[in-house]
């Protein structure tokens, strides 16, 4: 068998340049999935809390992402798969139960102990410093049902004051 040959000749010299293939490997077999990472596991879920109390928010913000319908949680013991609720100026998205705001503010955190479930709302608020002393509207509170999570959400909203108040009564 011969190979083919190239000749060239460059100035006085001649070269001759050998074509030669070699063997090579099916690349596709051994590719993986475009979804899996450098490592070959699956990329982790990236749920949880995203918003913390006294955050200041955004409407279409995330405050907590997580998976599966929300439900009551009988006998739950660990906080593992604790669902949290939405409470006042919070959203929810259909497919993945996501709490998202609904208005410009801060996050606050609510218990309802009747129900033993956690609520998340957002105070609506301008946007200003964050002073020391009023974080104790952003702690979290203990409540005894959605009318009395909407009553406590509007006390500790601040006061918002007039630019141009009214002269007359």
């Amino acid at each position: 068998m011969q190979l083919p040959k190239i000749c060239a000749t460059i100035g006085s010299a001649a070269y001759c340049f050998v074509q030669c293939r070699n063997k090579t490997v099916k690349v596709s077999a051994y590719r993986r999935p475009a979804r899996a990472s450098p490592t070959g596991q699956t990329q982790k879920a990236h749920i949880g809390i995203k918003r913390l109390a006294a955050e200041y928010v955004k409407p279409g913000d995330v405050l907590v992402k997580q998976r599966k319908p929300i439900a009551q949680n009988p006998g739950v013991t660990r906080n593992r798969h604790f669902k949290l609720y939405p409470g006042e100026n919070v959203g929810v998205s259909s497919k993945t139960t996501t709490l998202f705001a609904t208005a410009h503010g801060r996050v606050k955190y609510t218990h309802d102990v009747v129900r033993n479930i956690r609520l998340v709302n957002v105070l609506p608020e301008p946007r200003e410093e964050l002073l020391r002393e009023d974080l104790w509207r952003y702690r979290t509170e203990h409540v005894a049902g959605i009318q009395d999570n909407c009553a406590l959400v509007w006390r500790r909203v601040k006061a918002v004051y007039y630019v141009n108040q009214s002269q007359y009564p």
